[in-house]
């Protein structure tokens, strides 16, 4: 017991001692996000399949260092040079947006880098003060909750903290990213603070999505999808989506489902390889209450009939299609590709993730690219998720 209590005590002196970005936490945030070793976190991402086969077997990682060393040689610069990268803390209030990230020992030779590779002064709002550069005017004064430091003597790779109201909603939530078995989850609560909260997480509870999975067209290793009608707080919560006014608009009239799928491993492969990609194989539905060309929004180029059906299409400058737009009764019907030769991919990765209480999601099955680029076959992903339990909002991700 006393060898346990020693080893958090020191756990902690640590963070105190050596965690200097938290001295910049603002006196008022509503969201904080901390990474107490960047270096230590891109090491544990190398260490899952997709990280392992990308950066190392693929040879992204070497690749990417190359480059940035030949335009560093430029400049009589090395890699040595780019010493920032050790924490990041960001920190968002109503008003704006805390970005902070070093130390660097040489925080003069990185300015004289970025002014030199951009070719422009380093703008006003990029502060260095202790080898750390700031972006955000309001700084320091402030600290984390007890309980955050809590979750950093635990040594998880990056924490989360949730602590806003608006109007007469009120919420907390603490969140953590860890790594175990090569794999990389991140786990978020987010739990009201009062009884209109509480009311208000409980009626999106109740409510009840459609059935997304009998829609024929869906598969591919791509799938996104919103499947409740969200208050603007709770999706403010979740999604940085509903932080633009315009897109708050656009969705009085949304009824609460969405989702897309994709085939996308060979634009990846495609990419990988230097090839230019080609259009996206994307079907999408939007449920939508009368939906109508003028409040789409969107520059449409020409209309086609496609089996009888109207679609309005969406082109490149060069006039290459990139969307096909269909709208019906109660929904907006999206395309990648001319819907006559739409297929769509494989259905059970997407079968096999989706549950019906999730709220909305995103789920990315890297198998298919990795199998087709190097030919080895491997569980690799990243799914997104957020549902509600026993009155709190859960939120989920999971890379591998």
């Amino acid at each position: 017991m006393k060898k346990r209590i020693v080893i958090i005590v020191l756990s902690v002196l640590s963070i105190m001692i050596f965690s200097n970005a938290l001295k910049f936490v603002p006196k008022e945030y509503d969201f904080l996000t901390y990474v107490p070793d960047l270096t230590t976190l891109y090491n544990e991402i190398k260490k899952t399949n997709t990280g392992d086969i990308f950066a190392n077997q693929v040879g992204l990682e070497q690749m990417i260092k190359g480059v940035i060393e030949q335009q560093l040689m430029v400049e009589n610069y090395t890699l040595e040079d780019i010493d920032i990268f050790k924490e990041l803390l960001i920190a968002v209030n109503k008003d704006e947006v805390l970005f902070v990230i070093g130390p660097s020992q040489h925080p003069d030779k990185i300015k004289d880098i970025l002014e030199k590779f951009t070719g422009q002064t380093l703008p006003e709002d990029v502060k260095i003060e202790d080898g750390y550069f700031i972006i955000g005017k309001n700084y320091g004064g402030g600290a984390i909750p007890q309980n955050l430091n809590d979750y950093l003597s635990k040594g998880y790779l990056a924490v989360s903290y949730v602590n806003t109201r608006e109007d007469k909603y009120e919420v907390k939530g603490y969140g953590y990213l860890e790594s175990k078995d090569n794999t990389l989850s991140f786990y978020n609560e987010i739990v009201p603070q009062n009884d209109e909260t509480r009311n208000l997480i409980n009626e999106v509870s109740m409510q009840k999505g459609k059935e997304i999975l009998k829609d024929e067209n869906i598969g591919g290793d791509v799938f996104a999808f919103v499947n409740r009608k969200l208050p603007d707080f709770i999706m403010g919560l979740i999604s940085s989506a509903a932080t633009d006014n315009e897109y708050l608009e656009l969705l009085n009239d949304f009824d609460g489902t969405a989702y897309l799928s994709a085939d996308i491993s060979s634009l990846i492969v495609d990419a990988l390889s230097g090839i230019a990609p080609s259009s996206v194989p994307y079907y999408g539905v939007i449920y939508y209450n009368s939906p109508s060309w003028d409040k789409l929004e969107v520059d449409i180029s020409k209309f086609e009939t496609i089996n009888g059906v109207k679609y309005g299409v969406v082109t490149s400058d060069e006039g290459t299609p990139l969307t096909y737009i269909n709208l019906e009764n109660d929904k907006i019907v999206l395309y990648g590709v001319s819907p006559d030769k739409y297929v769509p991919g494989n259905k059970d990765f997407v079968k096999n993730n989706y549950k019906d209480n999730y709220l909305l999601g995103l789920f990315i099955n890297l198998e298919p690219a990795i199998f087709n680029f190097v030919g080895i076959e491997t569980e690799a992903y990243l799914k997104v998720y957020s549902f509600i339990q026993d009155g709190k909002i859960i939120q989920q991700a999971i890379f591998k």
